[in-house]
């Protein structure tokens, strides 16, 4: 079903709280919604709602075996969504957020099972840019979310990209320009022990290496 999708554009230097609300209030409410973060644009809806969840699956026609990650607004919002937080992963915390890590955690009873394809584990970040933290803020919950393309598709960098995938299937398109970064987070597995890189992205593995030695005494 195609939807009407409102476009709106929003200063990323100084975000209105009032641009912003509507779509903030879809978001929690369950629909889909773009928004740019630092790396690229994301699709999100509320973390809370399975229905909601499935919906982000459909919309960008990505199995549901591939797990969608967590965006919070703060550090401090993390620990309603995890069952804990290792040293190695509160000292990144501190290093890396707001910014372009992705830190796997185990995911507590409040996370849905649709978020993580079914497993234990939860992926989470806190995006350094202004629009997303305020859009997630006034939302009151963690969106689970995704690169806004199509399945396949290079993840969009500016909002007439994302138009251009997810155009009539989602609900708002906040436009808050170019990103800052262009380049995927960096998602590293802090669920267990041993520390495992998912994917490398704007973060160097050999930099977050460096980081984990130092904390472990190597």
């Amino acid at each position: 079903m195609v939807k009407k999708t409102k476009v709106v554009v929003v200063n990323p230097a100084n975000p209105s709280k009032e641009a912003l609300e509507p779509a903030a209030f879809a978001a929690r409410e369950g629909q889909a919604v773009v928004f740019p973060t630092d790396t690229v644009y994301g699709v999100g809806t509320t973390a809370l709602k399975p229905e909601a969840v499935l919906d982000i699956f459909r919309i960008k026609e990505r199995p549901v075996s591939k797990p969608l990650i967590l965006l919070i607004a703060d550090p401090e919002d993390l620990s309603y969504y995890v069952s804990d937080v290792s040293p190695s992963a509160s000292k990144l915390i501190k290093e890396y957020w707001p910014g372009p890590l992705t830190i796997i955690f185990k995911k507590s009873e409040n996370v849905p099972y649709e978020i993580t394809a079914g497993g234990d584990t939860v992926g989470i970040r806190c995006p350094d840019n202004l629009i997303a933290r305020m859009l997630i803020r006034l939302a009151g919950i963690a969106l689970a979310t995704t690169s806004a393309n199509l399945a396949g598709q290079p993840s969009p960098k500016n909002a007439d990209e994302a138009r251009k995938n997810l155009g009539g299937r989602v609900s708002y398109i906040i436009d808050g320009g170019q990103v800052k970064l262009g380049i995927e987070s960096t998602v590293l597995d802090l669920s267990s022990d041993k520390p495992k890189l998912i994917r490398e992205g704007y973060i160097p593995w050999s930099e977050l290496k460096k980081r984990l030695g130092s904390l472990q005494g190597h």
